[in-house]
């Protein structure tokens, strides 16, 4: 018995004596920790100050301050990223990480985020491809797939876009730099065709007459290039004309519903017959 009372108060004072030693390590070591935890305050501070900076520096470029606003957002997401990879690296010198540990460590980390971020470091690549490849700039009404809509901005990951009903489209830059883009602001015109029936009785110089004598009267509808009218095929109810011209980019999303509006009215002025489908049935009488 008096052996396990011995034993039993050995290891309470060897258990006091490394909770002491501890304890004078914890609070030898406060200010270092204090100091590390106050930098990185202040740095996160900093990388919010510093993505400002970056976002004004790039919106007083005079040249292209369009460009620049598109890719303010981008640059402003990867100043910060890279800040914080030094951020962190400052703080653990602080702690007293040795450099070796702190560079090994920062290899490991990115092996490993590699492997499991590759979609995210695709749309990064995407971004950069964007960036300096510049089909798009801010404000240009672009049709990306399925998706189309005004550019917002571009940062590390994602293409914003504003569709025409205002809603906000995010797409992936991996998605938007690999695909096809169609850029509906690039030009300072645009030839839109739209298919306008006939019926098969009807004489085609007349019905590609009154379209274009309607086309010159409509001033949305440019005269220079002038509005052209062809077959563009031979249907069940009727022959499809394509009624082709060609509108300012302002007036792109105006062009088609006018010049449907305006052959409807034309062709029914003129007495020119619009078909609709028509199932014809015949009948065989028995002897």
């Amino acid at each position: 018995m008096p052996e396990q009372l011995g034993s039993g108060a050995e290891t309470i004072r060897k258990t006091t004596g490394f909770l002491a030693q501890l304890g004078e390590k914890l609070w030898n070591y406060l200010p270092t920790l204090l100091i590390a935890v106050i930098v990185f305050l202040l740095g996160i501070l900093f990388a919010r100050l510093l993505g400002k900076i970056v976002g004004k520096l790039m919106s007083r470029t005079p040249r292209r301050p369009k460009i620049d606003k598109t890719a303010s957002g981008f640059g402003i997401s990867l100043t910060r990223i890279l800040f914080y990879v030094i951020l962190t690296v400052i703080c653990l010198s602080i702690l007293g990480v040795p450099t070796a540990s702190i560079v090994t460590l920062v290899g490991t980390a990115g092996v490993t985020v590699g492997l499991a971020l590759q979609n995210a470091l695709s749309n990064l690549a995407g971004g950069f491809i964007l960036l300096f490849a510049k089909p798009f700039q801010a404000g240009d009404y672009i049709i990306s797939g399925s998706n189309e809509g005004y550019v917002e901005s571009v940062t590390t990951l994602y293409t914003e876009l504003r569709t025409r009903d205002n809603r906000s489209i995010y797409l992936p830059n991996s998605t938007v730099s690999s695909g096809a883009v169609v850029n509906l602001s690039r030009r300072s015109t645009l030839k839109i065709s739209v298919p306008v029936s006939v019926a098969y009785s009807t004489d085609l110089q007349q019905a590609r007459d009154v379209l274009l004598a309607a086309a010159g009267q409509c001033s949305i509808l440019l005269k220079d290039p002038a509005p052209t009218v062809t077959v563009q095929s031979l249907a069940d109810s009727g022959v499809v004309l394509s009624f082709n011209f060609w509108v300012k980019r302002t007036d792109y999303f105006l062009g088609a519903p006018t010049a449907l509006e305006l052959a409807k009215q034309a062709l029914g002025d003129a007495g020119i017959e619009i078909p609709f489908p028509q199932v014809t049935v015949h009948s065989a009488e028995k002897a």
